[in-house]
């Protein structure tokens, strides 16, 4: 465990005694928290560039985030705190991408662009950032070659515990610029520079950096090859392969010259014997030089610290052209984010959209939002955005006669339930306590007039509460805008009689309800057939296997049917026991004797003998895997790469080797790969290019499934085939 930075951590650095007293280091301490990492110019332009295109491919905002780690962060840090949220904890910065969304993360570039432009962390103020880009993706380019090199199976985790090993000099530059870039530019990223921070702040940025990934809660030892990348050389090569990949790699990467002797006895050491490491070097320069000309970047060497020059940059544009600023950027933010969510997803979605966008802008922790009821305006009603604070929904104030701070804010604006101090009112100490942290911040969201519901966030600190302050203009923005998507969403026609009918939707029901009907009649019929036939077999006939999966699927289509009669989200999740390995080898029966697989198809199957135990619901779960296997296999029946037509099953634990956290299936086919306009859009419905009888819609249901099994998805696509990754995690929920 990585606790966050204090004086504690002397002893495990050394006993040098800080030169600045102990109040200055805790100020530091805890601006770490509140801090945007600086993020390159270059690469905020590029992503910048990207979303504003109609047409934007997914794959590549992804591969510019791989290049920045402050933008890598910053969609790490957003994604872990939305697992909170009822949703499993992405284990990598492609399964942080696949959770958040092209939306979320449109949103994150739009706003931190937005806020590196505002606090001038760019080239004009002489925080020249080109050195840090370019050592830490030389790192990190080094780190993916060298996992090769020494068999480490996790490439691209080690590609991330590259661009990522310095990132705590970018949290100190964060928080304290005006300090900390003379060092950083006088010293360069040594052990010297290591003591330096140790005598001004009280800590190092690899303890910093340690501190910031371990929060993340990656299930690797992703933050110990942080921590110790600047620790003797003696004692990190008997350290776990990930940690002596980045610490060799940051050595490495700080040749100025041919690699030595000492280099060579150094890679060595750390497991990577007999590589020629001009060659490596060689190769890493040649990949970094083309990616830098990709991205606009003239790689720079170290700058004289005398180049600072801070004090230029201190009160620009005078207090009223910075309040003008701080105001253009709120709305700018605000309207960024909210503009483009879509009413038509309806009231829960329009309240994860409030509550993701709140949490990327003020780095708050929404939980409830109090709603008026339709019935009875006057009284709200406690709405959770996440499972976590379910029992919240029990909870709610009468307008007019509460005195509670929650239904204050309705009139009086945006208010903070302030850290320390005990609130007079039950029902604020009650939310207080049942959200946790040190305060709570209530927006109310209005619009035309009209407050259509107070947010409830969390927040972390005091000096979060001061940051609060400040942005008060921010949040009573985002309020009326939020305030007028709420009231849009709930003016669309609704089954539950809370907005005015629709005469065509109340039709197109009716007509659904009527076909359900009459489909469910046969299947009735089928049903029993079957079950007459199966007591016809007797145990030597054959055939009564084959029978019983087709009574199954009978069945799980009934079911299937009875869900479009329910409300959306009414569906109540059937959970048990699975027999993984059974259910799977049972859907590829079915495939093949079903006559979905073609002749020239092969299904191959690489099953874990002994797989953890599984608990899940077992028909969405055959209906997702069906899905892909049915799509796999219409994909190599399309033209599979070099002839081969393979479709292959494999199942395997995922996450520590000693408790998995999840259950891996992957189903990969030798196709010729999935369109790049519909990569775009993975999980969402689309015009389907497979011809009659195929609506679009196997992926878009696919994207459901997996949400309603709390798994994750990853899609790997190119002419040679396509791979998915699904994880699903285990143990009884």
């Amino acid at each position: 465990m990585v606790y966050p930075p204090s004086a504690s951590m002397e002893t495990r650095i050394g006993n040098r005694s800080p030169i600045v007293p102990a109040s200055v280091s805790r100020d530091i301490r805890s601006k770490l928290p509140l801090e945007r990492l600086p993020m390159m110019p270059q690469v905020l332009v590029r992503l910048l560039d990207l979303c504003h295109r109609d047409n934007v491919n997914f794959s590549d905002i992804a591969v510019v985030i791989h290049r920045d780690a402050a933008m890598t962060a910053k969609v790490i840090a957003v994604a872990s705190s939305a697992s909170q949220y009822g949703r499993s904890r992405p284990t990598n910065l492609d399964q942080c991408l696949t959770m958040l969304g092209m939306s979320t993360i449109k949103t994150i570039v739009i706003n931190e662009s937005v806020l590196q432009v505002f606090r001038r962390f760019t080239m004009d103020r002489d925080f020249d950032l080109r050195q840090f880009w370019g050592h830490s993706l030389r790192c990190a380019l080094l780190a993916r070659e060298l996992a090769t090199i020494m068999d480490y199976a996790n490439k691209e985790e080690a590609y991330l515990g590259g661009l990522m090993h310095d990132v705590g000099q970018l949290a100190i530059l964060a928080a304290d610029a005006n300090a900390y870039f003379p060092l950083l530019h006088t010293y360069g990223d040594n052990d010297e520079l290591c003591q330096r921070e140790q005598e001004t702040f009280d800590l190092t940025h690899a303890e910093i950096g340690a501190w910031l990934v371990e929060k993340w809660e990656f299930d690797s030892f992703l933050s110990d090859a942080v921590l110790y990348h600047h620790d003797p050389a003696e004692r990190v090569v008997a350290a776990h392969k990930l940690v002596r990949i980045i610490f060799l790699a940051n050595r490495l990467s700080a040749c100025t010259t041919a690699p030595g002797q000492a280099e060579i006895d150094l890679a060595g050491l750390c497991g990577a014997s007999g590589v020629d490491l001009q060659l490596l070097l060689a190769k890493v320069e040649q990949e970094l030089a083309k990616l830098a000309e990709q991205m606009g970047i003239e790689l720079a060497e170290t700058p004289p610290a005398d180049a600072v020059n801070s004090e230029s940059s201190k009160n620009a544009n005078g207090v009223a052209s910075n309040a003008l600023a701080a105001r253009v950027r709120d709305v700018i933010l605000v309207e960024n984010v909210l503009g483009d969510t879509l009413i038509d997803d309806g009231l829960e979605a329009s309240l994860q959209a409030i509550s993701q966008s709140a949490r990327v802008l003020f780095g708050v922790h929404p939980a409830i939002c109090f709603l008026p009821q339709s019935e009875d305006p006057a009284r709200f009603v406690a709405h959770p955005v996440g499972s976590r604070w379910a029992k919240a929904s029990q909870l709610e104030f009468i307008l007019g006669r509460s005195g509670a701070e929650v239904a204050r804010a309705i009139d009086q604006g945006v208010l903070l339930l302030a850290p320390g101090v005990r609130p007079q009112n039950l029902l604020d100490e009650q939310l207080l306590r049942l959200i946790g942290g040190t305060g709570l911040v209530l927006v109310p969201l209005r619009s035309q007039q009209v407050c259509h519901g107070v947010l409830v966030a969390g927040f972390e600190s005091a000096l979060q509460a001061e940051a609060f302050l400040e942005q008060s203009p921010c949040f009573e923005h985002f309020g009326r805008m939020a305030g007028d998507l709420l009231h849009k969403t709930r003016a669309l026609p609704a089954s539950d009689g809370s907005s005015q009918a629709n005469p065509a939707v109340d039709a197109l029901r009716s007509h659904v309800r009527r076909v359900v009907h009459e489909i469910g009649n046969p299947l009735s019929i089928i049903q029993n057939y079957l079950s007459t036939l199966e007591t016809k077999y007797t145990e030597g006939d054959g055939g009564g296997y084959e029978l019983g999966i087709v009574k199954e699927e009978i069945s799980r289509v009934a079911k299937i049917l009875q869900t479009v009669l329910q409300e959306p989200g009414a569906s109540q999740s059937e959970t048990g026991a699975i027999k993984l390995n059974q259910l799977i080898q049972d859907l590829v029966a079915l495939c093949s004797a079903s006559g979905l697989v073609a002749g020239s198809v092969e299904i191959q199957t690489d099953l874990f003998a002994d797989p953890p135990a599984l608990w899940s619901d077992v028909d969405r779960l055959k209906q997702l895997l069906l899905n892909l296997l049915k799509n796999a296999m219409e994909a190599v029946s399309a033209g599979g790469a070099e002839g081969a037509n393979i479709v292959r099953v494999s199942t395997a634990p995922w996450g520590s080797s000693k408790e998995p956290s999840h259950i891996e299936i992957r189903i990969e086919d030798s196709g010729p790969g999935i369109p790049s306009h519909i990569l775009d859009h993975l999980y969402q419905p689309v015009l389907s290019t497979k011809g009659q009888g195929h609506l679009g819609v196997g992926l878009a249901v696919v994207g459901e499934l997996v949400r309603d099994l709390h798994g994750l998805i990853n899609c790997q696509s190119n002419e040679r085939g396509t791979r998915f990754q699904l994880l699903l995690p285990l143990g009884k929920r």
